[in-house]
């Protein structure tokens, strides 16, 4: 979670850093874009550095990049440090975003790998909705500095717990991991298997999906209803709410049977069929469908990161597969806001609704050529 608590702080307190900052609108959504921008470029150069740097090392350097950026950030009096503390924040996210389910591969064989990926896969959602809560609450008693002090200390904590107690498996705890001996994993070969840029494709393909509708749900309310920012970003984190509860069941699917591909293509399906209806409801419609749909979205990224090492086959190359799937996702998050704001500006938010339908469906089909063999 510290990850993501720094990610999203910046968006509960955006009016105010804008103010004491002096930016405008557009500096103040490059401290968010600039997480996604990071990621697109470090993403599969990411692969190479945590195949060199062993996994545990990598998760220390992604942690303390996140508790220096953050540390960064709360002293932080112009948009230049600003920036700076939000691009470092931004390598250390990358980072472990392509650490945590390599480590999880590497403590759980194939057959008992679904559930903790189920539980890692609530990370965003879950440090999203704390950020929601809590920036508000502490802005309104300290300021918005207290917010990045908060990260940063919390984020401390987890560097102390990185460097110890955590550490890899044993031969005798994971077996699994420990079978090919001591090599060297193939990062060329890891690069050239279809089946890890198809999982990158459909990862993309369902981050346009999750940040179109978290970036612009808010604004949708507060244009069309007349919400308030407070109530939209509520509503709005329906859709989030649903997946700490629906990312944990795929991750049972998963563990029982193994199956990565259909909860993919039925959860894109799902999607496709559901995205466009909290756009054409009102009242308390809104948040039961943004919860429905949510739900769906929720099954998608156990699944995938599951699905990674089941691919790449080999467990200890599993970050390096990682890092392509984090390249789609970053790319997916660049894409998104942009495609929906554009379509919904120009053509309304009906059919910016309708505009998600062929890319679901686009998920789904990539989902249902996936190939995955079990082992």
């Amino acid at each position: 979670m510290s990850a993501p608590l720094n990610q999203f702080k910046v968006p509960p307190v955006m009016t105010i850093l804008m103010a004491e900052l002096g930016i405008d609108l557009s500096k103040a959504g490059l401290m968010m874009s600039v997480f996604a921008l990071v990621g697109i470029f470090i993403s599969l150069p990411s692969g190479y550095i945590v195949g060199r740097m062993g996994l545990k090392l990598s998760g220390i350097v992604a942690v303390a990049s996140l508790f220096v950026g953050s540390f960064i950030g709360w002293f932080a009096e112009n948009t230049s440090s600003m920036l700076t503390s939000r691009v470092i924040e931004g390598i250390g996210m990358c980072l472990i975003s392509v650490v945590a389910p390599a480590v999880i591969a590497a403590w759980f064989p194939p057959e008992k790998r679904g559930m903790p990926m189920g539980i890692w896969s609530t990370w965003v959602a879950l440090g999203s909705i704390v950020m929601l809560l809590v920036a508000p609450l502490l802005n309104g008693w300290l300021g918005w500095k207290s917010v990045w002090g908060m990260t940063t200390i919390y984020t401390a904590f987890i560097l102390v717990l990185m460097v110890y107690p955590f550490r890899m498996p044993r031969i005798d705890e994971a077996p699994h991991y420990y079978a090919g001996g001591e090599h060297h994993v193939s990062i060329k070969d890891v690069y050239l298997t279809p089946g890890v840029w198809i999982l990158a494709l459909i990862f993309m393909i369902f981050n346009i999906m999750v940040i179109a509708v978290c970036s612009f749900t808010p604004v949708y309310l507060e244009s069309e209803f007349g919400y308030s920012k407070e109530r939209a970003s509520a509503i709005t984190s329906f859709f989030l709410i649903s997946s700490l509860v629906t990312a944990p069941a795929a991750g049972v699917l998963i563990h029982k049977f193994r199956f990565y591909r259909g909860v993919l293509f039925f959860s894109f399906l799902a999607l496709s069929l559901t995205i466009v209806i909290p756009y054409h409801v009102s009242g308390v419609l809104i948040p039961i469908c943004l919860f429905l749909v949510g739900s769906a979205a929720g099954m998608i990224a156990p699944a995938t990161f599951s699905a990674v090492p089941e691919i790449v086959k080999d467990p200890k190359a599993a970050g390096v597969g990682m890092s392509i799937v984090a390249f789609g996702q970053y790319l997916g998050m660049c894409l998104g806001p942009f495609l929906f704001g554009a379509i919904a500006e120009k053509a309304g938010w009906e059919m910016a609704s309708y505009s998600l339908v062929p890319v679901l469906l686009a998920g789904a089909a990539a989902a249902y050529f996936l190939r995955i063999h079990p082992r």
